[in-house]
């Protein structure tokens, strides 16, 4: 197999390896954010943890696609894959569209989901501000309290 041939059957792998991946990340940012509003901190923990573990191995995917298209002479970004897709022949360009259209929309749902979640801590640390503030507030401005 030559190395063109073996950086397009990577490209292709990592594609659907990303896309199982961020099928799990579908599943686990949604139930993150019901811990966040039950605030159940040791389920947000755990959740925490098999998120980065997804984001983390999908982050070395994407650091070896960029390096792959590179030494294919494609650049970077998705025009990069598009001209990666001319590389294939029919059948598995047709699938590797397909699988690279589908990450890039579980992609998109995951990014929606993470905001939700980040508007929803944004939330929770305001009320917490607000109350610690209140706390602050009555403590600085309380008549002092003499023993007589």
């Amino acid at each position: 197999m030559t190395q063109r041939a073996r950086l397009l059957t990577i490209l292709a792998q990592d594609v659907q390896d990303d896309l199982l991946d961020y099928r799990q990340l579908e599943l686990l940012l949604p139930e993150l954010h019901q811990a966040l509003l039950a605030r159940d901190n040791p389920l947000i923990a755990r959740l925490n943890e098999r998120i980065e573990s997804f984001c983390a191995q999908v982050r070395v995917r994407a650091q070896r696609r960029s390096k792959a298209l590179a030494a294919l002479g494609l650049g970077a970004g998705a025009a990069a894959m598009s001209s990666l897709l001319q590389h294939f022949s029919a059948a598995p360009r047709q699938l590797l569209d397909s699988g690279w259209q589908a990450l890039r929309a579980a992609a998109a749902r995951c990014a929606e989901h993470n905001e939700r979640n980040g508007q929803l801590l944004a939330m929770h640390h305001e009320i917490i501000e607000q109350l610690l503030g209140e706390s602050t507030r009555n403590q600085l401005y309380a008549p002092p309290s003499h023993a007589y």
